[in-house]
């Protein structure tokens, strides 16, 4: 049965694919098919006559002969089974069903083959030797009832196929069987003639058929949307039709121009459109004017907005209109659209009036604060008229952003402008300048005793508690202050001094302010140059790497180094990374710097001993910029080095700025087969959501609970804590600081896998490193030495 549907459905296809049905939308292509099917029954009544003559004509033929009486059963199962079939197709016209329309198509195909086959069997039964005249009706049988079904089943091409191939089959049959003669020759080659052309004009006309009804169709159907869509589009309030005629009176509205204009349709039809809208627009106004113009001209006009007082409330409408003509060009009126866009210019006007200022805080923006700003600098040109600027940036704001979340950092935000507004003086200018920045502009002010008073009273604004979402939150604010001219004459200079202002109170410790002194000009250029002796020291290979040691906790020999980086300046000498790694992060040198660590200390811990793990430490910045993965996969295959002795410590800083990015760059870390190690732990402020979110390996203690551990009790029950939350998730403990045997004894007793700190080993150099080496791992001295030697070389080339 599978193999039958399946030659169905390929002879079927096939078809559809010769006459273009196969493109057409399924319910297009139903609504085809039952036109198909309408046009063979409309055809049915007659494609019976004519059965039933060819049967009458055969049976008087074969009267009396031994073949009668099984021509006579054949052929009056055909007649029974076209009578059917005809019924069949009377009925399923008075109630056609389209959700049924699979089950007429199949009994459609299968009672034209059934009739062809009946077909093909009487011609084989035909005595054609018994006289001409029988071979003669035989044939004008078989070419008449082609013809019949051609044009009774020519629009479905698969039904006149199924009836079509077993009769002529049936008839080259018979005619081969009676005995090669040129006569029966002729008619066969002219049978196979006929039966060509009738399969080319079936085709071309069926494939006429359905390009004519498809497209009828698809019309129709488009028609359907386009009155469905107008239906909805006059019912609408907002927008609506309207429509005048040669004389200009309105003659067509929709719903919507009623409620728009408060007027019943009786009061609208008939009145003249453009005395209406002179109406209800204000006078002499130049938009109404030009529409008018239009009109008189016959010109298109296109969203031509007016201000107009319809029901007696101000509003704005947008109309588009278009003249109309008959097919003789004779000029009918108008036709057009409105719609009421009130909300869209109440918006616009709102957005005019917001751009000057920030919307969540209703303070100035940053491009008004400028424009201000410049004009303060030109009275001071122009009049002498001092002013100061401060900077203002808040503390701890960040921590209350990532832990709370931005909305309610965003309701912090918002309470601090209030306080800001609420301190300064009537022609103070206030501004957000972006995040939590903000600037306050004193026009008129040379006294600096009095702006210290203003920055005093904002930090003990600003630290009063905030109450968020029910909780107490506590933040400050640093200040820097410009005064002008002494500290600047032109915007961008008094800006940056202000700025090298706060930059100077964030490092002072906070939560104060601090006036611009020429001392911290010479300070940024100071950073600016130290930035451009980094730069060379990347490329003459000034920076190194130093090693301090980590030991097990139950046996205190040590088990990995962590690789911390120093800078040998030529002139300054040892440089700390405390200075120039803050100025690495400003510039793009941290990515390289960052890179060169890893590769570096790949290269130096595949010659210790293979149970030797070195740890390295991932700036935020760096993992941003980099590809850490493609670096660690570079650096490992160079080195040699097993993966499982690399390990990457990061801090929680990262992971607050962007976890869905972070933890999957991460797990591609982990997959190179990579410990990660989560460094300062306790000091952040959501660290165990963060052990949940990734699985890292090692979670390495701050060292400031273990240096207070030996005089505070919370910090020794913090430490316990934590030693007891790496137990539960099955994490590796290192503990840093340690310098006393009392905290290396007391961090062994809560259970700590590795200590790291002074009282171990302080940071190796090269030549230290191979000593500290050699004297625990007698078995490497030689390669140990020999590699220290060779650094030294470096380091003094």
């Amino acid at each position: 049965m599978s193999t039958k549907t399946g030659l169905f459905s390929s002879i079927n296809g096939f078809v559809d694919r010769a006459i273009g049905a196969d493109g057409l939308p399924p319910a297009v292509r139903r609504k085809l098919l039952r036109q198909q099917l309408g046009s063979v029954r409309q055809m049915m009544p007659a494609l019976l006559a004519a059965m039933a003559v060819v049967s009458v004509v055969l049976l008087v033929l074969t009267w009396g002969h031994a073949r009668f009486w099984p021509l006579a059963v054949t052929i009056g199962a055909i007649n029974v089974l076209q009578l059917n079939a005809t019924f069949l197709a009377w009925r399923n016209g008075r109630r056609e069903n389209e959700t049924k329309a699979a089950k007429p198509v199949g009994r459609t195909v299968i009672y034209a083959l059934l009739l062809g086959l009946l077909w093909s069997a009487v011609f084989n039964l035909l005595p054609l030797e018994l006289s001409a005249s029988m071979r003669g009706a035989a044939t004008i049988s078989a070419g008449g009832l082609l013809c019949i079904s051609m044009m009774a089943l020519v629009n479905y091409p698969q039904a006149l196929a199924a009836f079509t191939i077993p009769l002529i089959a049936g008839v080259l049959g018979t005619v081969i069987g009676t005995g090669s003669t040129p006569s029966l020759w002729v008619e066969s080659v002219l049978l196979m003639a006929f039966t060509t052309v009738m399969v080319g004009i079936t085709f071309n006309h069926a494939a006429a058929f359905v390009a004519h009804r498809a497209s009828e169709m698809l019309l129709d159907e488009r028609g359907e949307i386009i009155e469905l869509l107008l239906g909805e589009f006059e019912q609408s309030t907002s927008d609506w039709i309207w429509g005048v005629d040669a004389e200009g009176s309105i003659n067509r509205i929709s719903r919507g121009f009623t409620t728009a204009t408060g007027l019943g349709e009786d009061d609208l039809v008939g009145a003249d459109f453009v005395h209406f809208m002179q109406c209800v627009t204000p006078a002499d106004d130049p938009l109404m004017a030009h529409l008018e113009g239009d009109i008189a001209a016959r010109s298109t006009f296109q969203d031509v907005e007016l201000r107009v007082t319809a029901a007696g409330v101000d509003c704005w409408w947008s109309l588009t209109g278009k003249p109309a003509y008959d097919e003789a060009g004779r000029y009918l009126g108008y036709i057009g659209t409105g719609s009421d866009i009130t909300e869209r210019k109440l918006a616009e006007r709102r957005i005019t009036m917001l751009a000057h200022h920030d919307p969540m805080t209703g303070l100035l923006n940053r491009n008004k604060f400028t424009e201000q700003l410049n004009s303060c600098v030109a009275r001071l040109e122009r009049y002498g008229a001092p002013f100061a600027m401060m900077f203002l940036d808040l503390d701890q704001f960040k921590s209350v952003n990532d832990s709370r979340g931005h909305m309610a950092g965003d309701r912090l935000l918002v309470q601090v402008a209030q306080r800001i507004s609420e301190r300064v003086r009537e022609p103070d200018l206030a501004a957000r300048l972006g995040g939590d920045e903000f600037a306050i502009l004193l026009p008129n002010t040379g006294d600096a005793d009095g702006v210290g008073r203003l920055a005093d009273a904002l930090i003990a604004d600003i630290r009063r508690p905030y109450s968020i979402d029910g909780h107490l939150t506590n933040i400050g604010v640093s200040i820097g202050v410009a005064m002008a001219p002494l500290n600047g004459t032109q915007p961008d200079e008094i800006l940056r001094n202000a700025d090298l202002a706060l930059y100077r109170a964030k490092a002072d410790g906070r939560s104060t302010y601090r006036f611009f002194e020429s001392q911290m000009d010479s300070e940024a250029r100071e950073r600016r140059l130290l930035e451009v002796e980094l730069r060379d020291a990347v490329a003459k290979g000034e920076l190194a790497l130093h090693y301090q040691p980590v030991v097990a906790t139950e046996d205190e020999r040590p088990v990995g180094f962590e690789a911390l980086i120093r800078w040998n300046h030529p002139g300054r000498g040892l440089v700390p990374p405390a200075i120039f790694i803050p100025v690495a992060e400003l510039s793009s040198l941290i990515a390289d710097i960052g890179d060169w660590t890893i590769e570096q200390a790949c290269m130096t811990a595949a010659s210790w001993p293979d149970h030797l793990t070195v740890a390295v430490n991932l700036s935020a910045k760096h993992f941003r910029l980099s590809d850490i993965a493609l670096v660690v996969q570079k650096a490992l295959a160079m080195s040699g080095l097993a993966p499982h002795r690399l390990e990457l410590e990061i801090t929680e800083n990262l992971l607050m700025e962007n976890p869905d990015e972070v933890v999957p760059r991460l797990a591609e870390l982990r997959q190179l087969g990579v410990m990660i190690a989560m460094d300062d732990f306790g000091t952040g402020y959501s660290s165990l959501s963060y052990l949940l979110k990734f699985p890292f390996d090692r979670i390495k203690i701050d060292r400031s609970f273990v240096h207070a551990s030996g005089e505070d009790a919370v910090a020794r029950e913090t430490l316990k804590a934590i030693a007891a939350l790496g137990r539960t998730l099955k994490l590796k403990i290192t503990a840093e600081g340690v310098e006393t045997r009392e905290q290396a004894d007391f961090l062994a007793g809560i259970a700590c896998h590795q200590l790291q700190g002074y009282y171990f080993g302080r940071p190796l150099d090269p030549p230290a490193l191979a000593q500290y080496l050699m004297t625990r791992f007698a078995g490497r001295a030689g390669a140990l030495k020999a590699e220290a030697e060779q650094q030294l070389a470096a380091i003094a080339s």
